[in-house]
This record gives C-alpha cells, sequence and structure tokens, in this order.
C-alpha cells in the first residue's frame, strides 16, 4: 500500500475503532430499566425498574398487580448512606395499575427501593424477592447538551489520537521511524484528555452530580479517576521525551526511539482498558 493510502487508511480505522469504542463503552456504562415479577398464591406483581431521575423532582415507580383480594401494595426505600427505611402506600390508578413518587432528594444521591404487596391474611410477594435486597436510583442534574457535546468529542479525539499514536509506535518498533509523529500525536492526545476531562468535565460533573471533582485525592468515582490515570500515563511518556515534547530536540530525550514505542503501547493499552470500564455518568 502507498503512504497516501496507508495515511488514510490509519485514518479511517482510528475513527472507526473510535466511535465503536465509545459505542461500547456507553452501552455498558448506562444502566437499563428490569423487568420483574414476582408471585405468591393469587396475587402477582410486575415491574420496569427505575434507574434514574434527571432533573428535579421524584421518579414515578409503577407496577402492574393482580389480585382477586384487598390488598396493601407499597415502596419501601432509603437513602444510600442513611439507615431509615421509609415506606410508601402505592395509588391505585385504574387497570390493575399502581403507582407512587419517590422523594426529590439532590441531585448525586442514590435511593435504593423495594415494592411490597400485602395481601388480607398477611402474607407478602415483594420485588426484588431477596430479602434484603433492592433496586438503585440515581438522582442527576440537567446537563447542558453544548457541555455533553464538546466532552464527547473531545474524549472522542482524545482515543482518535492513541491509536494514531499506536500507529507510529508501531512504525519505530518495525522501521525505526515514525518516532516525530508518535510525539505529535501523543502530544494531541494528553491534550484532548486534559480538556475532555477537566475543564469540560468539571461542567459536567458540576452539572449531573454537583462535586466539580470526585477523583482521587478527594473521592473514588470511577469517571473522574480513569481519566486522571489516561492523563498521568500519556504524559509521563511524554516526559520521558521531554526534549521531543517541547521542540527542543531529542538530545533532551530520557528514552529513545524503541522506549518511547513501548511506553506508548503501554499508554495505549492501559488507556483502551479504562475507556471500557463502566463510567458513573
Amino acid at each position: 500500500m502507498s503512504r497516501p493510502g496507508m495515511a488514510v487508511f490509519r485514518i479511517v480505522v482510528g475513527i472507526v475503532v473510535t466511535i465503536l469504542l465509545l459505542g461500547v463503552a456507553r452501552r455498558i456504562s448506562t444502566r437499563r430499566p428490569n423487568e420483574l415479577a414476582a408471585e405468591l398464591g393469587n396475587m402477582r406483581i410486575e415491574h420496569v425498574s427505575v434507574t434514574e431521575q434527571v432533573g428535579p423532582g421524584g421518579p414515578a415507580v409503577s407496577a402492574g398487580i393482580v389480585s382477586d383480594e384487598n390488598i396493601e401494595p407499597s415502596i419501601l426505600y432509603s437513602v444510600v448512606g442513611e439507615e431509615e427505611t421509609r415506606r410508601i402506600n402505592m395509588v391505585h390508578t385504574g387497570g390493575g395499575r399502581w403507582e407512587a413518587y419517590l422523594p426529590h432528594i439532590e441531585k448525586g444521591m442514590r435511593v435504593q427501593y423495594a415494592l411490597t404487596v400485602r395481601g388480607e391474611d398477611g402474607s407478602t410477594v415483594r420485588l426484588p424477592e431477596e430479602e434484603g435486597s433492592f433496586l438503585l436510583v440515581k438522582y442527576k442534574g440537567e446537563v447542558s447538551p453544548v457541555v455533553l457535546a464538546l466532552h464527547i468529542i473531545f474524549m472522542f479525539c482524545a482515543f482518535y489520537f492513541m491509536i494514531q499514536s499506536l500507529w507510529s509506535a508501531i512504525d519505530i518498533l518495525s522501521t525505526g521511524t515514525g518516532k516525530r509523529s508518535a510525539v505529535s500525536n501523543a502530544r494531541w492526545a494528553l491534550g484532548c484528555t486534559f480538556i475532555g476531562g477537566w475543564p469540560i468535565g468539571f461542567i459536567l460533573n458540576y452539572q449531573a452530580f454537583g462535586p466539580v471533582w470526585e477523583g482521587f485525592p478527594f473521592g473514588y468515582d470511577i469517571t473522574d479517576n480513569k481519566t486522571q490515570l489516561m492523563f498521568i500515563f500519556w504524559l509521563v511518556s511524554l516526559l520521558l521525551v521531554w526534549g521531543s515534547f517541547i521542540g527542543k530536540g531529542e538530545e533532551k530525550d530520557l528514552l529513545g526511539p524503541r522506549g518511547f514505542a513501548f511506553a506508548v503501547l503501554l499508554s495505549y493499552i492501559i488507556s483502551l482498558f479504562l475507556f471500557i470500564v463502566p463510567h458513573s455518568l
């Protein structure tokens, strides 16, 4: 393949792989509602779980309940981090449907809940069926579409340039050429990771969850910490070729071309792993 053809091939592969990766990352990070059902005697309850509440207010929790006797459906819930468990009675809305609203709480907090249906004889059907298990609802603020779009664009660009850095690292290991390209692509990957993960990430995190930053050393949020780790690995890789990084000449580099190629390879593998770790948003 000619050099122009190879360049186009690498660009296309970089774009396609990045799109696929972001799609996979989003899919495994999105909590989807589950269809649950349980029955006891002549009572049967069906429920589609609620996973999040975006914006003000409390989420509606509904269930389809079939029974030929008088029943008392209710919701047990507690705010995660608090010990008190509360109960809300569900209201019959017609057609075998019952509904109740969980309370409004601050964004960034979580509520765990379970449904119970008590019959006339005192027997109870519970969802989830296992005693002590609950369904989880995350409360989130509304995120600006512009902020979310910018975050996605910069993180897309970050991984795209990581892939291009990988191509250049392969060139170094196979032909001994490509260090300048590897440094340039790694520099772009580092910059996009920083902008998408910090200035824009700060705004996004504040809008969605309240705190500006929940990564180490202030917290243990998965998204913030994995962004921080990716940035550190690429930063260290570039600091090892400091002269090339700042354009002062390779004589100031701590690593030669092959050493830098292996550093890029390690940073790419770590970043790939972190990208597919489910994030908190």
